[in-house]
């Protein structure tokens, strides 16, 4: 096969389809069978890249780690300052999990299923995001703008403050209006830190 006709990566494939299953009727209803059907490929390609679906879930949970750093490096992206950075990339981590179709599904309806693998054990999300808001926090910190905080710990607190939003969905919070989201960004999570 030539580099211009090889299909897209299987594991990939696999992945997307498993997604589409766990939305469409649950995780816990979905069958390792279910999930080949979907991706239009054998169970025998299926158990070549997965033991059981349990690690369907756990690789599917590291994509979506994948996906939410590259969501929240995307919110920090072409803002000046460290405070700043930290309001996009917090607003960005909010809108990823309101708005992820998997784990709200996950969440709204087999909770015990997704909630420990995201949030017990820092999972890959939480491992992701605490890595990139230690360091936003900490070249705040070296610059001088932000408070002598301890890095690490400042950004379990804001990465906390994200997974709530995901937990347990706004009530007050408009995070669907841009400028309320980032008006509460900048007072509390961006202004807490400010030197």
């Amino acid at each position: 096969m030539t580099e211009g006709n090889r299909r897209p990566d299987r594991r990939e494939d696999l992945l997307a389809a498993a997604g589409r299953r766990f939305v469409a009727v649950g995780i816990r209803k979905t069958t390792m069978e279910d999930i080949a059907r979907e991706a239009k490929a054998g169970k025998a390609t299926l158990y070549r890249h997965f033991r059981n679906k349990d690690a369907v879930i756990d690789d599917l949970l590291e994509r979506e780690g994948e996906r939410f750093t590259r969501a929240l490096e995307q919110g920090a992206a072409g803002r000046e300052t460290a405070s700043d950075r930290i309001e996009g990339a917090f607003l960005a981590g909010v809108r990823f999990f309101v708005d992820h179709p998997i784990l709200t599904k996950g969440r709204d309806e087999e909770p015990g299923i997704l909630l420990p693998r995201i949030t017990a054990g820092g999972g890959p999300l939480v491992r992701r995001g605490l890595a990139l808001f230690t360091e936003l926090i900490a070249e705040g910190v070296a610059s001088g703008e932000l408070r002598r905080v301890d890095p690490p710990v400042a950004a379990e607190v804001v990465v906390r403050l994200i997974l709530s939003y995901f937990a347990f969905p706004p009530m007050q919070l408009r995070v669907d209006d841009p400028e309320e989201a980032a008006a509460f960004a900048r007072a509390l999570v961006a202004g807490a830190l400010r030197a």
